[in-house]
């Protein structure tokens, strides 16, 4: 009798199917995982887009509504950096509803973001008639001297002390709600307002901001100084804040000067100096960033307990235009807050 022997163990033929099926979950599996890392992606996006366009959209609703309602678009597809982000535009609408309920206002902020485009949009509608004239972005607020009729800080001490200053019109045309300032050249008769102080500002996670008034003749100077000696300041020039120009430039006292490539035009501009936790600056003119990288060493820390308005720390760099509505931040301003300080206009 021939006995046969049956062996254990898969075919040539079982193991090509059992191999094809492995390979089909595989590639499922990395399909799958594709999916769920690009849907990721994708959720924190849409998640950062939609709290530029909150915070947006919060903001002009404070600030930029009237009574009666107008219509207006005081942004259309505004430059916004977000990280993790790219080709972020905004755009802000206000409309308003028929005359019967002429004190409410939509407004609807749009974002688009990256490539392909995505878009999220969100919208509220504002009371105007409830909505305070004088919201403010006051969070870090440290200083703030309106220049209505006098120099006094407006949330605390100390004041400011005026030389050689005299009130004018704002940039809304109202009588002795700014201040002009001269440059004759002499330290004497030349004009400045100082405050006993640097506010407790370090050399990061600090803002200036100011309105100012550009004319032809004044072509150089520093708009506002915080520190003597060491610190930071923001103003006008070419070069420098000593040499004739209209270039917009920022200081740090001992460090280095930055010139943008920023022109000011004849008239009144919102100015802001931002420095960021790193003690990198950026400038900004009528809620719009300078363009330019400014990376480098940071600050000093201001010392001396001076803060100059309208000159130098040194009784130096006068400026020749009309000053309003000067404030500090123990925080850098987000681009939001900026520009609804833009569209709010000096208080």
């Amino acid at each position: 009798m021939i006995r046969r022997s049956t062996q254990s163990g898969f075919t040539a033929v079982e193991l090509l199917i059992t191999l094809f099926v492995a390979a089909a979950f595989l590639i499922a599996g990395y399909q799958l995982f594709n999916v769920v890392i690009r849907d990721g992606g994708q959720t924190r996006a849409e998640s950062r887009a939609a709290n530029i366009a909150y915070d947006y959209m919060r903001q002009f609703a404070a600030s930029s509504v009237t009574v009666p309602c107008t219509a207006s678009e005081p942004l259309t597809d505004a430059v916004v950096p977000v990280e993790g982000l790219t080709n972020v535009n905004i755009s802000i609408s206000i409309s308003c509803l028929p005359d019967a309920i002429n004190s409410l206002s939509k407004i609807e902020a749009t974002v688009d973001y990256n490539t392909p485009q995505q878009t999220v949009t969100y919208a509220t509608y504002s009371n105007s008639a409830s909505t305070s004239t004088n919201s403010d972005i006051t969070n870090g607020l440290v200083a703030w001297w309106k220049m209505n009729g006098d120099t006094n800080n407006s949330i605390g001490s100390p004041n400011g002390v005026p030389s050689n200053v005299n009130a004018t019109k704002n940039y809304a045309n109202q009588d002795d709600m700014a201040y002009a300032f001269t440059n004759t050249g002499n330290a004497n008769t030349s004009s400045s307002i100082g405050a006993a102080s640097t506010f407790g500002l370090g050399n990061k996670n600090a803002a200036i901001s100011c309105w100012i008034y550009n004319s032809p003749a004044s072509t150089s100077g520093v708009f506002v100084s915080v520190g003597a000696s060491s610190g930071y300041s923001i103003g006008v020039g070419n070069t420098s804040f000593s040499t004739a120009g209209n270039k917009l430039i920022m200081l740090y006292d001992g460090v280095r000067t930055m010139v943008t490539t920023t022109s000011l035009t004849t008239g009144w501009h919102h100015i802001v100096m931002n420095i960021d936790s790193a003690g990198i600056p950026a400038a900004y003119v009528d809620g719009v960033v300078v363009a330019g990288s400014f990376a480098g060493a940071a600050p000093s820390t201001p010392a001396g307990n001076t803060t100059t308005i309208g000159a130098g720390s040194t009784s130096s760099f006068f400026y020749g235009g009309s000053l309003d509505d000067v404030r500090l931040y123990n925080r850098t301003l987000p681009l939001s807050d900026i520009q609804a300080l833009t569209a709010a206009g000096a208080k």
